[in-house]
């Protein structure tokens, strides 16, 4: 089966991300990076069990036009908006997406630069042509990059990933598919949620409704 890389949690403006992210573990989070072409930054919290904490929010060095940075924008609060899933072999998970429905966009090269000027290259791979928005994760493959959570402040463990929808027969066929064990469980409305145990007592981060809807990279 495979793991669990990160949680993305979007926020309408990186500092005040940083400051509620700061509040809720009692870490601050360290700067992370620009994402060119997405109108995002981010800064980044490790979990103890080798998984990481994204905080992305609007990039105000870049334009805001019809591109994630623009969709944060529009946020009324920090919330989950999706998971990553670690992969070391995506042109064949891509394979298995497409058997199951699916049409896969990638292996895709990624990268940014640090504030330290280091350069950070990683493979990603989305899924297209389904329903699920930000509930359906995305794939990544750091290769030889050192993995965040190495470098990153630690803000706890991730003790569990959960999903609640409407269509959780066919997405819980497709994660099963994809070898990605996170429960999901039929529900009214479509909601990610995560719990972390921290130095401060247990955290529960949730999706809103807003958040769930958003599509990173698909």
């Amino acid at each position: 089966m495979l793991t669990i890389d990160h949680l993305m949690w979007g926020a309408p403006d990186l500092d005040a991300g940083i400051a509620e992210a700061e509040r809720l573990f009692g870490v601050t989070a360290a700067a992370g990076g620009s994402h060119p072409g997405l109108g995002t930054r981010n800064a980044l919290l490790g979990f103890e069990n080798g998984s990481y904490f994204e905080i992305i929010a609007p990039d105000p060095a870049q334009p805001l036009e019809g591109n994630f940075g623009a969709a944060l924008a529009a946020l009324r609060q920090p919330a989950l908006v999706t998971f990553a899933v670690a992969a070391a072999d995506l042109a064949a998970l891509a394979g298995q997406a497409r058997a199951a429905g699916c049409t896969p966009r990638g292996p895709i090269d990624t990268q940014r630069a640090t504030p330290a000027g280091a350069l950070l290259a990683w493979q990603l791979l989305f899924l297209r042509n389904h329903a699920f928005g930000g509930l359906c994760p995305f794939f990544i493959d750091w290769l030889d990059t050192p993995h965040p959570s190495l470098s990153a402040p630690q803000a706890g463990r991730l003790e569990a990933l959960a999903i609640d929808t409407p269509a959780a027969p066919a997405l819980g066929a497709l994660l099963r598919a994809l070898e990605v064990r996170v429960p999901v469980t039929q529900a009214a409305a479509p909601s990610l949620s995560a719990r972390i145990r921290t130095g401060q007592g247990v955290v529960t981060l949730r999706s809103s409704a807003e958040s769930v809807r958003l599509r990173f990279g698909s």
